[in-house]
């Protein structure tokens, strides 16, 4: 991006944030090691920094856009590496990848209602999903601090995830996607 100015970076910077952890997921599909996940979600964001100008409609495009990006990004990787490693085919991952964005929509509008359902629940069962899923302490630690045993809080854990799969899979018609 040749001139940037403050809206323009936070409008960026707001898009980034907002489909970044959708499109982390699809390099997923294509790249298995986390650290080469890095890697190319750091080049996915310098390409789509430097192309933003671009992009007609920002509000609407960003998403399936970074995911072009990040198919291009993977694909690139790939060559390089496949001289190192036995991987799949390019066409074999194409098609993977072809179908990752083709998903991508449904992807969002998943992990929007997830977090409607995430919004319903107690507030006990919200801090016990974000210590599982949002930060670095073990379930059998933060057990301790409840008086309960690892085995009960594990279980408890469980019945969230069910009631949350139950909220998601079962969410109004008018509302699938």
């Amino acid at each position: 991006m040749s001139k940037s100015n403050p809206a323009t970076e936070s409008l960026f910077i707001e898009l980034y944030a907002k489909h970044e952890p959708s499109v982390r997921a699809f390099v997923k599909n294509g790249i298995f090691c986390q650290h080469d996940v890095a890697d190319v979600m750091q080049k996915v964001a310098m390409v789509a920094w430097k192309k933003f100008a671009n992009l007609d409609d920002p509000d609407l495009e960003f998403g399936k856009w970074m995911c072009v990006i990040a198919r291009y990004e993977i694909m690139k990787f790939r060559r390089g590496k496949s001289r190192d490693i036995l991987i799949l085919s390019e066409t074999a991952v194409e098609k993977i990848l072809d179908q990752g964005c083709e998903e991508y929509s449904t992807r969002i509008k998943t992990l929007e209602f997830l977090q409607t359902c995430i919004d319903s629940l107690k507030e006990e069962e919200k801090t016990l999903i974000k210590i599982a899923y949002n930060s670095n302490t073990l379930i059998k630690v933060f057990a301790k601090t409840l008086n309960k045993s690892a085995h009960a809080t594990y279980q408890k854990l469980q019945r969230i995830r069910n009631k949350l799969a139950d909220c998601v899979e079962f969410k109004p018609s008018t509302e699938k996607v």
